[in-house]
């Protein structure tokens, strides 16, 4: 996955970013050094990403209106009427499939495009290839951890935001104290260890603190904690 900041991290921002990007390079391709087949690739990049996320939102749309026809047959309502099934959505001819990484690529175009000798502030910002400045005390960083109980087992979630990773700590009761379970760089743990012996039923706690380039920063979260059991 790609690391550059100026990439948005939701799909539909990212439609608009790649789309923005995609017709500026088209534009400065010459200016910046990139062939025409480089410029092809990148615009089948772009129209796949676009049809898959276009599509992806006609068919949730779609299914939100069986949903609502669904719960209006269940229970007969003055003046309300089902009438005709919601019609299922036609997915269009697709573009020419491309290979995985789209944004991987996009983003090591960016970087060329910086090391190009005609490269300006303004053509970056004309690209959205400018990672916006950051304002962040890292000295006050926090994680909020939430923690659920999936499949019978504690599940533990918290936002990454600025950082690189998280550590993790749990104290499961069992005498030690907080022990470091491992260092994250997704933004969830899975915790399938088993209940101690002879144990049926037992409170597990758990904190954690955010990472930055190997080193652990901020402060440690609120300890949250929650009653497992086993299965």
């Amino acid at each position: 996955m790609s690391n550059s900041k100026f990439i948005p991290l939701g799909d539909s921002e990212k439609v608009v970013w790649l789309n923005n990007f995609t017709t500026k390079m088209g534009t400065n391709a010459t200016l910046l050094g990139f062939t025409p087949a480089e410029i092809t690739a990148l615009q089948k990049d772009n129209a796949f990403f676009q049809y898959l996320v276009s599509t992806i939102e006609l068919f949730r749309q779609n299914l939100l209106n069986f949903i609502g026809y669904k719960n209006m047959a269940k229970y007969a309502k003055k003046d309300q009427h089902n009438g005709a099934l919601p019609a299922v959505p036609s997915m269009g001819t697709p573009p020419p499939a491309v290979t995985e990484g789209i944004f991987e690529r996009a983003s090591k175009m960016a970087g060329r495009a910086k090391l190009s000798l005609n490269y300006t502030e303004a053509i970056g910002a004309d690209l959205g290839i400018i990672s916006p400045s950051s304002t962040v005390d890292v000295a006050t960083l926090q994680p909020e951890l939430k923690i659920k109980i999936d499949v019978g087992k504690p599940h533990v979630r918290w936002i990454k935001g600025y950082s690189d990773a998280l550590d993790l700590y749990a104290d499961r009761d069992d005498g030690q104290g907080f022990i470091l379970i491992g260092r994250f760089t997704r933004n969830e743990y899975l915790d399938i260890t088993p209940l101690a012996t002879g144990k049926v039923f037992d409170e597990w706690k758990y904190k954690g603190i955010y990472v930055i380039a190997d080193t652990q920063v901020g402060l440690y979260s609120n300890v949250i904690s929650v009653d497992v059991k086993r299965m």
